[in-house]
């Protein structure tokens, strides 16, 4: 067995087409080292794992697929072009991935430094002008939660009126007002939600991830979800805001609050589209306040038992500003 010396650089090695140097070249995590800087002691400890390897660790177990940790370390132990990304030389000691999944899972400041790498990103797509803001797609993905079914219990919970009936109560009281400025008289505000808001309801909560929530729609699989709210710019397909509910929250209730979030801080949105499960009339009078408009499939009217008219049957008389009822009744 003959054994030969050469002098070679991890540099060497690194094939200059990569994409991971293309990525190096691309994304500035200078930020990184601002926003962790709280996090560290100078003065206590043993020396830390700079911060902008963690999030290189992390983001290309995301990038490549990996599924965890522990096989993150694996891949980059012996590969040429995660090491070079990363800044390890051929014989630095990869981080373990026990001091990184904890610190993921200990220091929820830590997520914050993801955010703002979302942000970052985004904000180069911008520049790069693959973001418009001129069609924005919104829709929510189920992710299953790390949890059985078999963990789940019936809990009993108090309904809060939450941001949704805050915002409603919001705009029934300016219709008021209006109502009462065109025809002299004051119409009652509704009692029905006082007695909602003090309701109290049966949930599936998990046991061992209380935070996800119980998913049951049609064509889904039923047992404790996440669901990943997205909305993505029609230009490139560029995601330019996300977030993260309960698997059992309707798609509805983080729609406006994500719209509002892009449309303040992101990018103008001129229209935005979604499915019919975003078609509720609120999402309809804010987006039209945001000079926004918006295209979406109308939901099906259900016939109940309980009423004897859908909405269907009423019409809209454009020279009056009023609704008819099959009988021929004016509705403000």
């Amino acid at each position: 067995m003959q054994l030969a010396m050469h002098m070679v650089t991890i540099e060497d090695l690194m094939p200059q087409g990569h994409f991971l140097r293309k990525l190096e070249a691309a994304l500035d995590l200078s930020f990184v080292y601002e926003e962790t800087s709280p996090l560290y002691s100078k003065k206590y400890g043993r020396p830390a794992i700079d911060p902008v390897v963690i999030v290189k660790y992390l983001l290309v177990g995301f990038l490549y697929g990996i599924p965890s940790e522990r096989q993150i370390k694996q891949r980059v132990q012996t590969d040429i072009a995660l090491r070079w990304y990363l800044g390890l030389d051929l014989f630095n000691r990869v981080p373990d991935h026990s001091t990184v999944s904890q610190l993921r899972r200990r220091k929820p400041s830590f997520r914050k430094v993801f955010r703002r790498l979302f942000e970052e990103v985004v904000r180069q797509c911008i520049e790069k002008g693959l973001v418009s803001g001129r069609v924005i797609g919104t829709d929510s993905t189920h992710v299953r939660a790390n949890a059985s079914r078999a963990s789940e219990e019936l809990v009993e919970i108090t309904e809060a009126p939450g941001v949704y009936w805050e915002r409603l109560d919001d705009y029934e009281e300016e219709g008021l007002e209006e109502l009462e400025r065109r025809t002299g008289k004051r119409r009652k505000k509704r009692t029905k939600q006082i007695k909602r808001d003090n309701r109290r309801t049966h949930k599936r909560v998990s046991r061992t991830d209380p935070e996800s929530g119980h998913l049951k729609r049609p064509g889904k699989p039923e047992g404790p979800h996440y669901l990943a709210h997205q909305a993505v710019d029609s230009d490139y397909g560029i995601i330019v805001g996300q977030t993260v509910t309960a698997g059992d929250v309707n798609d509805s209730v983080p729609f406006l609050g994500l719209i509002e979030q892009i449309h303040e801080n992101v990018v103008p949105i001129q229209a935005a589209t979604a499915d019919a499960a975003y078609d509720f009339p609120l999402a309809h009078r804010v987006l039209g306040d945001m000079g926004i408009n918006f295209f979406v499939r109308p939901q099906k009217t259900a016939a109940r038992v309980s009423v004897q008219f859908t909405r269907d049957y009423f019409c809209r008389d454009e020279n009056r500003d009023v609704y008819l009822c099959p009988g021929g009744k004016t509705n403000y």
